[in-house]
């Protein structure tokens, strides 16, 4: 058994880890939600200075000797899962603390900041010349934290096991290619079904506050507990962890019914993020794992659950509620409406189908820069090729296009492939709770979600960030990472259920 001694006082160093992440959570949510302009200069210090304080905390000679002792350590020499998850978070803290230099954590974390400004300004004026010097910044700023993690591993390789630990460039390839092959056989089987579907009942006068209301009543349909979390209306659709009960909800409301699809899902992430048990929370585990695991919990709730047409049974009044408008519409036809598949240019509003190509797409820019095949100036040029190449479709600017995503502004370089992974971790997710709860369609409908919360609190939530993704998978699948659940669960649901 580990000394309790030093287990006590590894606990006690990620708790106080974990205040850090809290402040730092807390400013980049203000940062959108009330931070002025003139404002900015004196934020980026104070996140500078906590930076540092949790660095010093880190790097410091207490932290080297609890760290030294951890690594002698075993699987059986911990009391449960949390003691080993608790070593494994603070080591692996620790590591990134003293490879990678304080002045360039301090100097990412700022530059995040303006770009997330300048992404907005460039927005705005609808430039991707304008954003184009803070993407180079960005890239190499990522290059040379990588580089300082492993210098010995290919860098893009480093960036993406940073968000999903386990997972690299070459399995992630050869996972996408087969996912492609996969989507677009269901997409040549029912375009010409899905281009005569009629949308026309979906156009109806709407302010943001029907839709936010809409949205939020229907993700309280799943038993999402409001008290655990905050929303508000935003630019791009987030979620932020400030505490183990304290989740910040931010929704873009474009595109009319998509934000009950956003709140779902950013719902999802922030059930995951309250949703860890006390002795994780204890641990300071609290929060779920990030990168593929966060986004299959989000994509989950957005459409394995929010897109099923028995949901829908329970969903729809909520709607009509709000849009008595529609009450000479069948559920049907609302319902066949929204699931219409039509490749799109745009990821956010993307249908539940060929979503996932979209961030494939921006995981192979990413790889071919960091490969040395491309520079960032050719960027816009890069994103029209490929949108036409997938789907016959060209950006009409660089709003429409390159300039969509906050995500490169916010310094997620190597994340993309998280929400496409993430989609794989839901399909493997269902079919392991299909075989404990093979009636789990038939009790949604009738709005009983115990059940299947309960199960994935169980097999997943509990946890927090105590089991690593792939262990986690494999605890609870018995498989290792593939797209064929997924696959099978696509195919169910578009040539099945809605044909």
């Amino acid at each position: 058994m580990t000394d309790q001694k030093t287990m006590a006082r590894a606990i006690e160093i990620l708790k106080e880890q974990r205040y850090y992440d809290s402040i730092q959570g807390l400013m980049g949510w203000d940062l959108w939600e009330g931070l002025s302009e003139k404002g900015q200069p004196y934020r980026q210090e104070v996140s500078g200075y906590f930076t540092r304080q949790a660095l010093d905390q880190l790097k410091s000679p207490e932290t080297k000797k609890v760290v030294d002792a951890l690594r002698e350590m075993g699987p059986g020499d911990f009391a449960d899962v949390y003691e080993q998850g608790v070593a494994h978070a603070l080591i692996d803290r620790y590591q990134n603390a003293v490879q990678v230099p304080e002045e360039l954590q301090v100097e990412l974390r700022n530059y995040t900041g303006r770009a997330q400004m300048a992404w907005r300004d460039a927005l705005d004026h609808n430039s991707f010349e304008e954003y184009q010097p803070w993407i180079e910044g960005l890239f190499q700023l990522k290059r040379r934290v990588a580089e300082a993690i492993d210098p010995n591993r290919p860098t893009f390789d480093v960036l993406c096991d940073t968000t999903d630990e386990g997972i690299d460039t070459a399995q992630v390839g050869a996972i996408f290619a087969n996912l492609k092959t996969g989507i677009m056989e269901i997409l040549d089987a029912i375009r010409e079904q899905h281009q005569a579907i009629d949308t026309s009942v979906l156009d109806v006068e709407y302010t943001h506050q029907q839709i936010r209301d809409t949205a939020y009543e229907i993700n309280l349909l799943t038993d999402f507990d409001g008290a655990c979390a905050h929303d508000s209306h935003v630019l791009h659709g987030m979620c932020t962890g400030v505490g183990p009960r304290d989740s910040r909800i931010a929704i873009s409301y474009k595109g009319t019914w998509g934000g009950i699809f956003t709140m779902l899902h950013e719902g999802g992430h922030g059930r995951y993020n309250y949703s860890s048990s006390q002795r994780a929370i204890d641990c300071g585990l609290w929060g779920g794992l990030r990168g593929s695991m966060h986004e299959g919990q989000a994509r989950f709730y957005e459409n394995i659950i929010g897109k099923s047409p028995e949901f829908w049974q329970i969903a729809y009044p909520v709607v009509l509620r709000h849009f008595p408008q529609l009450k000479q519409v069948p559920l049907e036809k609302f319902y066949m409406a929204l699931m219409k598949v039509t490749p799109s240019v745009h990821r956010i509003t993307a249908d539940e189908l060929t979503y996932s190509l979209h961030p494939i797409l921006r995981f192979e820019m990413e790889k071919d820069w960091f490969d040395g095949k491309t520079k960032t100036k050719d960027f816009q040029e890069i994103w029209n090729a490929k949108y036409q190449e997938a789907f016959g479709l060209m950006p009409k600017d660089a709003r429409e296009g390159v300039l969509q995503d906050i995500h490169w502004a916010s310094g997620h370089v190597g994340y993309f492939q998280s929400y496409t992974l993430g989609n794989l971790y839901g399909g493997m997710l269902l079919e392991a709770m299909e075989q404990d709860i093979p009636q789990w369609e038939q009790q949604m409908a009738k709005g009983e979600f115990s059940a299947i919360n309960g199960w994935l609190h169980e097999h997943v939530h509990q946890y927090g960030m105590a089991i690593p993704p792939q262990q986690l998978l494999r605890q609870v699948t018995g498989k290792d990472l593939t797209e064929e659940p997924f696959l099978h669960y696509l195919r169910r649901r578009y040539l099945t259920k809605l044909r």
